[in-house]
């Protein structure tokens, strides 16, 4: 039986104080800040020691200044345009490479007999612990972040160190927080649980594991280290993220130290990315707990479930009482497994129905036909900050009087952006993780001043998975469309979340420029997959997605 390493006793031994032996290999001035290329010796594994990559930026002329590590997602490069946003707000910034051989000299090299570390080569080190979680990339990793740490904090001109990690990266933060002197901690799309992908939280399966799951979990997963973080935690997650599993983010949240001050937020209509609210609450965290200003940071939603006299379905929320509330609401979906693919609907609160110490009522109308709901409530303060709450599962073992029918209206522009969200393309993102700026989906108006829904990305409606919008047998897809010049528009149904291409069923439709709104009439027959498979039923579609070369405006979407 191998040993069952946990959080304490795999990190017990760890040196982490062997001298880092700097050089620097190149340095440019620019914009009034100066940008290292650096190297520095990690951990010793035996057969040598790891000899760690990384960019040190910082301020030019500047004797003092907090910094930030920050560890990307594995297998993408440091995103100039996500760094240089600290950079920009007088922080020092250590991007450190983890991932190793990437066919350049420009990367962390790792001796041979650890060379699993390197992530093109990681093979079953990035998913079981054989023998033992010493014997994993995630190891190596952390060690590689621990000395990252190191390095600013034994810098004169760093006064306050920070670290930020994006999805592997944000795992690899959980494994340092309880060991290396860091102020504060932010965690992106990434909170552990990585024994349990594949497995619905929310469905009804159980999970029985062997040995070596629970030696990965205890000693790998990032959960398994919560208790023991001592330094503030911010988590930010993107609903229906393809690469995590944001439904189990608050259990992590939930087991963080007690002692440690800490905040969530669920970042919604991204589609797997997060937004600016995200990165107005790093900018904030950052400000307080790094440059020591003082900055309300809420702490999480209380949410819970009520019938009011009327007999209608209601969320209670319990927002925090010392902050001003600029807005709040709830999202919700009663789509329960498939995680990747939601809609999750926006209410917002009325002001009217935000009462003494801060505690809003907004009615949830669930579908008559669903037995069970997720929603989690969500609040922006008057200082910029926004949190939420965990995500509630919701049992409905009655219909209440704003119970709501089935639907053959999937989309309507009086619903503003709900139902649709901006297609995924990673192109458009930062860091694989952030929008660029605000929400890309808005509403234009077309002819008549009638508004439409776009993006130049591309749109997606996860509604057609849902419940309550589920297409009635023999229904066909009845949309209007409005461009200003001639154009074809591409509608295509995934019938599974990953939304590859190979996965969809295609109908191409071309669309006179000008004129009035355009009526589109399309069956299941027409619509084919890349192999000219026609679609035999729109039912069990996860998605629908418009995608045009030219702005094409999307409206009255409707089951007939």
């Amino acid at each position: 039986m191998a040993t069952i390493l946990t959080p304490v006793t795999l990190w017990r031994d760890f040196d982490s104080e062997l001298p880092l032996n700097e050089e620097i290999l190149s340095e440019r001035r620019e914009g009034g800040f100066v940008y290292r290329e650096i190297c520095f010796y990690g951990r010793e594994t035996g057969a040598g020691r790891v000899k760690v990559y990384a960019c040190y930026a910082f301020p030019e002329g500047v004797e003092e200044f907090p910094a930030v590590m920050i560890l990307f997602e594995a297998g993408f490069g440091f995103d100039e345009d996500f760094y240089k946003r600290f950079l920009d707000r007088g922080y020092g910034v250590l991007c450190v490479d983890y991932c190793g051989a990437n066919g350049t000299d420009k990367c962390t090299q790792y001796p041979k007999n650890v060379d699993y570390a390197n992530y093109a080569r990681a093979g079953e080190h990035l998913v079981y612990a054989n023998p033992t979680a010493k014997e994993t990339s995630w190891y190596e990793w952390a060690c590689v972040a621990r000395y990252g740490v190191r390095y600013l904090a034994t810098r004169k001109e760093v006064t306050n160190v920070g670290a930020i990690g994006l999805r592997t990266g944000g795992e690899i933060l959980f494994k340092i927080a309880p060991y290396a002197p860091i102020s504060c901690m932010i965690s992106v799309c990434a909170a552990g649980w990585l024994a349990y992908r594949g497995i619905d939280k929310f469905s009804d399966t159980q999970q029985i594991f062997n040995e070596e799951r629970h030696r990965f979990i205890a000693g790998i997963d990032s959960q398994s280290y919560a208790p023991y973080v001592n330094c503030p935690v911010l988590l930010i997650s993107a609903i229906n993220d393809a690469k995590y599993d944001y439904d189990r983010v608050y259990d992590t949240f939930r087991l963080i130290n007690p002692k440690v001050e800490k905040s969530i937020l669920f970042s919604a209509h991204g589609n797997g990315l997060v937004g600016s609210h995200s990165q107005e609450n790093i900018n904030l965290f950052l400000d307080k707990y790094l440059k020591g200003r003082l900055v309300f940071i809420s702490s999480p939603v209380k949410i819970g479930m009520e019938e009011d006299e009327n007999g209608n379905l209601t969320v209670r929320s319990e927002f925090d009482g010392k902050g001003e509330i600029r807005e709040f609401g709830i999202f919700f979906t009663e789509k329960i497994t498939d995680s990747k693919a939601r809609d999750w609907t926006r209410i917002l609160g009325k002001s009217e129905n935000l009462y003494e110490d801060n505690v809003g009522v907004v009615p949830l109308s669930v579908f008559t036909g669903s037995k069970r709901a997720l929603v989690y409530s969500f609040a922006n303060y008057s200082n910029g900050f926004s949190v939420t709450s965990k995500i509630l599962e919701v049992t409905l073992d009655k219909q209440y009087a704003n119970s709501t029918p089935a639907s053959r209206v999937i989309y309507t522009s009086k619903d503003d952006r709900n139902g649709f969200v901006g297609y995924r393309r990673r192109i458009r993102s930062v860091a694989d993780c952030f929008m660029k700026g605000k929400s890309e989906v808005t509403l234009k108006p077309g002819y008549g001043g009638i508004l439409g829904i776009t993006s130049p990305s591309g749109i997606v409606s996860y509604r057609v998975g849902e419940p309550r919008y589920e297409p009635p047998e023999g229904s066909a897809l009845n949309f209007d469309a409005y461009c200003a010049e001639n154009t074809s528009i591409l509608v295509t149904f995934f019938m599974d979340a990953s939304e590859d291409e190979s996965a969809g069923y295609s109908a191409e439709v071309r669309i006179e420029g000008g004129g009035k709104w355009k009526s589109i009439l399309l069956g299941h027959d027409d619509f084919k997959s890349e192999t000219g498979v026609h679609l035999s039923d729109f039912k069990g579609a996860v998605s629908v997605r418009f995608l045009s070369q030219s702005e094409v405006l999307i409206n009255n979407v409707i089951w007939i």
